[in-house]
């Protein structure tokens, strides 16, 4: 069986647990504190060439998002983000669990836009509504969307402008940035937003992911919340020699994305000439395929995968591709289809 179900599905890069036994006897302080995480975090800082964030490794996208998302907020403020968001939809209501709402925009795509923000704002004009002030925005999208420099900024400069924050869930951040769609770098994003996190679960890592805090006044108190929250790892010295390693390397941390990417490009490519329909553009590792009843089937007798949704009365079936995807993979899954 062919496996497209997810980018998560290998334990992690073989340099990651070659980094671990080497530090097998080592005696590490706790909490991210340890020698490792500090060289981690100024290695990072290097890449974005910004010494001033605050960096911080958490366990997973639930705490990054948890944790970017509360931070600075009090219990009348409020998240703008979209209806097909990931916090919406899949973390089970913990960013609500905190006290801080999440107002809807409908958008037909994955995309955010300045526009959108700009006519939902007049909804938020009297005292018996929420305070927005901070909004969220994942990249790559839900859809696998990629978004460009210029409309990162246009969001980024409305959320100057009404006195809120911006958030990116960098999940997907690799893929965005591996993806020939995207026309900036790591060292953009500091740039780009007050809050974001560079994604290693779906990047390779063994799990977790590094929140970046650009802003100031998100800073404030962080530790405390991150301990409150139950992100704080006592054996954080564990994500320190991840980070480590993979920003010790120049390049490492896009080098599987950019192999993903290019094994979605062939999938997508081979799909298409086979006369397949795709639900979305690709943009990036995921690649969405209209399916009627009999291809289905038969796709699930030879493939692992999710099915997202529906349209048309087709199935909308998602293939993500991983820095351990190979041309036999997919060249083997589209000789079968």
């Amino acid at each position: 069986m062919y496996f497209f179900v997810n980018d998560y599905n290998s334990i992690c890069y073989k340099e990651i647990l070659d980094a671990f036994r080497d530090c097998l006897n080592e005696k590490n302080i706790g909490y991210g504190f340890d020698d490792h995480s500090e060289k981690a975090r100024v290695l990072i800082k290097k890449a974005l060439r910004n010494k001033d964030v605050l960096i911080r490794f958490v366990p997973g996208g639930t705490s990054a998002n948890i944790l970017g998302l509360t931070c600075g907020m009090r219990q009348q403020d409020s998240i703008l983000a979209l209806e097909s968001g990931h916090i919406k939809g899949h973390e089970a209501g913990s960013i609500e669990a905190t006290g801080v709402k999440i107002e809807l925009i409908s958008s037909p795509t994955g995309k955010l836009s300045r526009k959108d923000l700009e006519e939902k704002l007049f909804d938020f004009d009297s005292e018996y509504v929420t305070h927005p002030k901070k909004v969220y925005i994942s990249n790559t999208t839900e859809l696998g969307e990629v978004y460009k420099k210029e409309e990162l900024s246009e969001i980024y400069d409305f959320c100057k402008t009404h006195d809120m924050y911006l958030f990116i869930d960098g999940a997907r951040i690799a893929a965005a940035l591996a993806s020939d769609k995207c026309d900036y770098g790591l060292a953009d994003l500091t740039s780009l937003c007050d809050i974001f996190y560079l994604g290693g679960t779906k990047a390779g890592f063994l799990f977790g992911e590094a929140l970046v805090i650009v802003n100031d006044e998100l800073k404030k108190d962080f530790l405390n919340l991150e301990k409150q929250k139950g992100a704080m790892l006592a054996k954080g010295f564990i994500s320190g020699i991840m980070w480590e390693r993979v920003f010790s390397e120049e390049d490492f941390y896009l080098r599987g994305s950019r192999k993903a990417f290019e094994m979605a490009k062939k999938l997508s490519q081979g799909l298409v000439a086979k006369g397949y329909d795709l639900a979305y553009p690709f943009e990036s590792n995921q690649v969405f395929v209209l399916l009627d009843e009999k291809d289905l089937s038969h796709w699930q007798e030879i493939a692992e995968f999710e099915i997202t949704g529906a349209r048309d009365e087709k199935k909308i079936a998602r293939l993500v591709t991983t820095f351990r995807t190979s041309e036999e993979d997919v060249d083997g899954f589209l000789r079968e289809v």
